[in-house]
Order: C-alpha cells, then structure tokens, then sequence
C-alpha cells in the first residue's frame, strides 16, 4: 500500500506526532495560496510521487529538484510551476521518470540536528526492531532495541531509547514520539513505520519532517481511510490489474518479474536475489490464496514490463493450492508467446499435482525444489542473455 508524504504526516498528526503546518496545492496558484494560509514567505515544496529519494531525484527538463526552497510568493509560483506537469526521476522511477501532478507547500525550518528512527518487522527473526540513529554521524553504530509487536513501548524504555538517541533536553519529547511511532505500527498492522528525519530545529522544536509507513496490503479493507488515499489517477495500468485483481505490485528498476503468495515470502525473495547480485523489476504478490484468473492475470502482467528478461514463481501452498496456482501459469503461457526463462519452485498443498500440470504442458518451465536453487537458476539464465 502506497501513500504520499503529505498523508503520513496527516496520520503523524492524528497521533500527535509534531510535524510542520502545510497544504496540497494541484497548481501553482494553489501554491502561493497555500503559503498565503501558513503565514510564511518562505516555503519547502515537495512533489507527491510515489516514489523514495525524491529530494535526490531531478525533473527531466529542468534539473530542479523534487524537494525545492522557494523565499517568495513570486519564487513559490515560478518554482511550481517547474514542477508540477513535469517528470521527476529518481532511483525508483526508472529513466522516463514520473509526472508530478501535485505538490506538498510547507513551512520551512532551520535544522540542527537530524535523525532517523524506524519500527520494522524482521521477518527472518520473526520480531520488531527499533532502529535509531543520527544522521550527522554515519559512522557510529545505530540504536537497536527488540519491542513488543502486541504492547506498546513502556514510558521507561521510550526514554532511555531517546536519551541515547537525542540527549537528556530532547529526550521527553523525543520518548513521547517513540511511543506514538509504536502505536501507528501497531493500530495500522504495519510492516515499517518510520521517520526520516526526525529534526530538532534553531528553535529548540523536536519535529517529525517527513515518515514512511508500510502498510499490510490486507488492511486496507479495515481502514477505510486507505482506500480514499490511493491516488487511482496516477496509477500504471499493472498497478490498476493488482487492485481489481485484489493482488500487490511492487516496481523495481531490475530484470527479473518475480510472482509469489504472501509478503513474507515476497521480502524473502527479494532480500535472497539481491543477496546473490540478482535485480528484480517487479513483484507480483498474489496472496494467501490465488485464484486461478488472478494468477494467470499476475503472469500476464508480468511479461508485458518492458525490462523482464527472465521470471521467477516462488510458491509456498498453505492456504494456496499449487495446482490452482499451476493452471493460472500454464493458461497465461498458452495466451501469450513467452520466449523468456521462467523458473518455478513451488511447495506445499497440491505441490506434486501442481509441478506434474507445468511438466504436461510443454510449455518451457523450469521447476527447482528448493528456493536456493530457483534464485541461482534464475540469477544464471538471465546472465545468459545477451
């Protein structure tokens, strides 16, 4: 589940995490006003893309940036202007970049200091992680502290996680944010919940500039609010086939389309391919149990992304029948002319039945019986391709 800056920090507020006053603008007029509305002169305009590392990335046509200062109405305006209609490129876009079709005008602050603090799931150990540490100093170890995924972070443990963190004058403030990062993981069924920086400003302020939360897809149909964030606009058309396909999809900039059942198994995968030097451009989640239109729908989508030169299925049959999951693949392989390596390993309910459907078919699969070796498989073959 994707969301832009600017919703992170509407649910930052909500739980009382400190953040900066701003506003959406969708043209550059709208942005002056919004700037009109803060009482600032000066402000920070950011674009609203899905996408990481936008103050990294640059606008194809200009070379402005996707995070910009502007110190004036008129320099608000012109530098709006400069964005929005335009393609931003960063890491995550790929060359062609994305078109920003909104921006985020906030106030501006002068920082002194600057931190990140992440709540994750480590899927791997099977337990939450805090993650601290200071921006300004990369060298020196990160904070890592074991949490509770059911109850929240204890006053105690919060304030001596922010003193080491931030020192004894920010360390109330700083506690009571930890507390309130805790409690959006938990109360949202988080993967991740970060804040990336948090800042501590010229005037003394302990500010939440900007987060990311990772969603589980599957609670989108508790919150209601998820599905008012989800900009259907700006939607590629696989995105727009995971949704009514009721399945996930993940962009990445590699070479091989990856389709798998769950998001444990999905980081599993990924983290094991880029482990062994492999590069993923796209993964297709099609959940704990797949229907076979769903699947066959995900194996189409995969070959149409333009930079996949080999697939890889990775299964695991629980809930899921590796037999329904088998037919979706062959019946999207008699469809369309593949011509690519494609690589299954698939386990558990109905594994046998499932294997025994691809071996049938003559269709070109190839079936590995660990997940080890389906990864060197796949990694080995697309190498080949010249």
């Amino acid at each position: 589940m994707l969301m832009h800056a600017y919703q992170v920090q509407r649910i930052f507020h909500l739980y009382g995490l400190p953040i900066l006053r701003g506003g959406v603008a969708y043209t550059p007029s709208e942005a002056v006003a919004v700037s009109k509305n803060l009482r600032t002169r000066s402000a920070c305009l950011k674009a609203q893309i899905y996408s990481s590392g936008r103050s990294k990335g640059t606008f194809k046509d200009s070379k402005l940036s996707g995070v910009v200062f502007a110190h004036t109405p008129k320099k608000i305006e012109e530098k709006a202007r400069s964005m929005l209609g335009h393609y931003l490129v960063t890491k995550s876009t790929g060359e062609n970049g994305t078109e920003v079709k909104k921006i985020y005008v906030e106030e501006r602050v002068n920082i002194n200091r600057s931190y990140v603090i992440s709540i994750k799931i480590d899927f791997d150990k099977e337990r939450v992680f805090l993650t601290a540490y200071d921006e300004k100093k990369p060298d020196e170890k990160p904070l890592v502290y074991d949490l509770d995924i059911l109850h929240q972070v204890g006053t105690a443990k919060a304030l001596m996680i922010a003193t080491k963190l931030v020192g004894k004058t920010y360390a109330k403030r700083t506690a009571k944010t930890i507390q309130a990062l805790h409690r959006i993981f938990i109360d949202y069924a988080a993967f991740e919940v970060e804040i990336n920086p948090l800042v501590i400003t010229d005037k003394k302020q302990v500010i939440a500039l900007e987060g990311n939360i990772t969603f589980d897809p599957d609670a989108k149909s508790r919150y209601r609010e998820f599905s008012v964030m989800r900009d259907v606009e700006d939607e590629t058309e696989n995105e727009k086939k995971a949704r009514l396909n009721n399945f996930r999809y993940l962009k990445l900039d590699g070479n091989i389309g990856c389709i798998v059942n769950g998001s444990g198994l999905g980081i599993a995968t990924l983290d094991l391919l880029q482990m062994q030097n492999g590069k993923v451009a796209s993964l297709f989640d099609v959940g704990a149990m797949p229907s076979e239109d769903a699947t066959t729908s995900a194996f189409k989508a995969v070959l149409s992304e333009p930079n996949v030169e080999g697939i890889l299925v990775n299964i695991f049959g629980g809930n899921a029948r590796c037999d329904v999951i088998a037919k979706g693949l062959v019946s999207a392989a008699r469809q369309i002319s593949v011509g690519l390596p494609i690589v299954v390993r698939m386990q558990g309910t109905n594994s046998q039945i499932g294997q025994r459907i691809l071996f049938e078919s003559g269709l070109p699969f190839i079936v590995e019986e660990t997940m080890d070796k389906a990864v060197q498989r796949i990694i080995g073959l697309v190498q080949e391709i010249i």
